[in-house]
């Protein structure tokens, strides 16, 4: 027998696989020119081509016993250095090596925050619609998903209710941003307002709120929407980010975690 904890996983297993693999039934039968695919969205844009090589580079000339040997658990340090530094030329932020972990893409990267943070009967906070496996990662660890219900006119976050639901159980708030699936972008203002909530109310309670920021889609805003970086907005946030969009990568699982300095036990979250 399954653990009972898992009988209401695999009942309502999800959507979007099920979709996924329906998919692929439908096109054995019909042709995959004849299926449009809205599931788990794979890119159809291919990787870039400096990508591919350096991949081919990498298994051409590295050492197959580091190649294919155990790293840090971090990641090796001069990748998270690169990625650091990359951060800090586009958002002028403060990072180096040791504010970067990296992970098993995005997914990989927000349960491993989760576990780090989650006590359980502790709840997180996102604003609906949201990515449906939110509320799988925050229950993995004994923890309640709240969502603060959509403005289906403009699907900005609705603050009056956001503040309402902050509670002494309270242990995140999950920002995606740009959203999914509405395609939305928090402005800074925007931003601004939620991170002054946070900050009142972390004041008030006398608790921690950290805010997660699950950035796979940051580079999918067009028409010089700019998307603001939230470590620069308030001090307790911790970014997961994925290649998976920005480089048609979801396959390799390339992502990493920020954890700024000034982030409440920073230091025990690198290491855990």
């Amino acid at each position: 027998m399954i653990a009972e904890s898992m009988k209401a996983l695999v009942k309502g297993s999800s959507v979007i696989r099920a979709m996924f693999e329906e998919g692929n039934r439908l096109a054995k039968i019909y042709g995959a020119e004849n299926v449009y695919d809205f599931s788990l969205g794979n890119p159809n844009v291919p990787a870039p081509d400096e990508v591919n090589e350096a991949i081919k580079n990498i298994v051409d000339e590295e050492e197959s016993v580091v190649l294919h040997g155990y790293m840090s658990n971090s990641g090796f340090e001069d990748v998270r250095e690169a990625i650091a530094q990359s951060l800090n030329k586009r958002f002028d932020t403060h990072f180096n090596y040791t504010n970067i972990v990296m992970t098993v893409g995005a997914a990989g990267g927000l349960n491993t925050i989760l576990k780090t943070i989650i006590n359980p009967g502790d709840e997180v906070l996102t604003f609906a619609p949201f990515f449906g496996e939110y509320r799988n990662y925050v229950s993995n660890f004994g923890g309640k998903l709240v969502a603060v219900s959509p403005d289906t006119a403009t699907f900005q976050p609705k603050f009056d209710e956001f503040e309402k639901l902050i509670n002494k159980n309270t242990k995140a708030v999950i920002v995606n941003n740009p959203n999914n699936p509405t395609g939305v972008v928090y402005s800074e203002d925007t931003i601004k307002k939620l991170a002054k909530i946070m900050e009142d109310k972390q004041k008030e309670l006398g608790i921690e709120i950290f805010l997660i920021a699950d950035e796979p889609y940051r580079e999918l805003a067009y028409d010089g929407v700019e998307v603001p970086y939230l470590t620069k907005y308030y001090s307790n946030t911790i970014v997961g980010y994925s290649y998976s969009k920005s480089l048609s990568l979801p396959g390799e699982r390339i992502g990493y975690l920020v954890i700024p300095d000034e982030a409440a036990d920073s230091d025990d979250m690198k290491s855990a």
